[in-house]
């Protein structure tokens, strides 16, 4: 397995610590992983011991065995699948082609919610989410907000004290801060361009002792730092845009997980939903 792949693969089982040297990696893959242990540790503000047991927890021995595999791979990308692609991307394939591309690369990347680290960490955000006496807020920028938006929609209709905190003027989402308490959950969605808002609000939330529950790109938004859960999705697709595809399916998953959890009490919750909205929308209905 690709050293790429192998950080990724265990984003949601590391430390904070670990999260930090993961995302600089990331971030500047393969070049930030060739320079000296020092640096790395420096730019990741930890000691140079952490980065020796990061490299350990993936497998290798010693940092310059980490090094000598990311090396192998620099010298093999060349002739890559993804390579040769690139090279050969001026020559645009016909329609049905070009939709079996993307189909493909979004059926590899749904596959990874499978992975044992992203279904534990699909696992400890229901129980955040399912506690009875959190309240839950979903947090999301300017693309991201659709997927907050969505999320609290379905959330919604299993339990109640679920509030949007959706980009708005003059400050009005910053002062749902104050209201946050120990309890709460702030569930965001930050993908890469990350957005200083959310991050910034997120540190705030974090001050007040607010768990975090992150979805985020593989990359890592700098939120994963403080997150107690972490949910890296794919969002890179065969087209010029990101897509939200695979974070809404891991978002559903995460719903699932909630409608086992909470069995019976969901259930009353929907059946009573669904009578007040007869009533609210029909007069006749008493």
């Amino acid at each position: 397995m690709r050293v790429r792949s192998l950080i990724e693969q265990h984003l949601p089982e590391f430390s904070s610590s670990d999260t930090r040297i993961a995302r600089l990696i990331l971030e500047r893959y393969p070049v930030s992983g060739l320079g000296g242990i020092e640096d790395l540790a420096r730019q990741s503000d930890v000691s140079p011991p952490t980065v020796t047991r990061f490299v350990k927890r993936l497998g290798f021995q010693r940092f310059v065995d980490f090094q000598r595999a990311i090396r192998l791979e620099v010298q093999d990308s060349e002739s890559s699948p993804l390579a040769l692609f690139k090279k050969h991307q001026g020559k645009m394939p016909k329609s049905a082609h070009a939709d079996r591309l993307m189909v493909d690369q979004m059926a590899r990347s749904l596959q990874k919610l499978l992975e044992a680290p992203v279904q534990r960490a699909l696992d400890r955000a229901a129980a955040l989410v399912g506690e009875a006496r959190a309240r839950i807020y979903m947090l999301g920028g300017r693309w991201s907000s659709a997927a907050a938006q969505y999320a609290a929609f379905q959330l919604t209709s299993l339990r109640g004290e679920v509030h949007v905190l959706v980009p708005q003027a003059s400050g009005l989402r910053e002062d749902r801060i104050a209201d946050f308490r120990r309890n709460d959950v702030l569930v965001a969605y930050d993908f890469r361009r990350y957005q200083p808002e959310t991050i910034a609000f997120c540190q705030t939330a974090k001050s007040r002792n607010v768990r975090i529950v992150l979805f985020t790109d593989l990359e890592l938004s700098p939120v994963a730092d403080i997150a107690d859960v972490v949910i890296p999705v794919t969002v890179e697709t065969t087209t010029p845009t990101d897509t939200l595809a695979v974070a809404l399916t891991a978002t559903d998953a995460l719903l699932a997980r909630l409608v086992r959890k909470l069995g019976s009490q969901a259930t009353k919750r929907m059946a009573m939903l669904d009578q007040i909205r007869r009533q609210a929308s029909d007069p006749n209905v008493h």
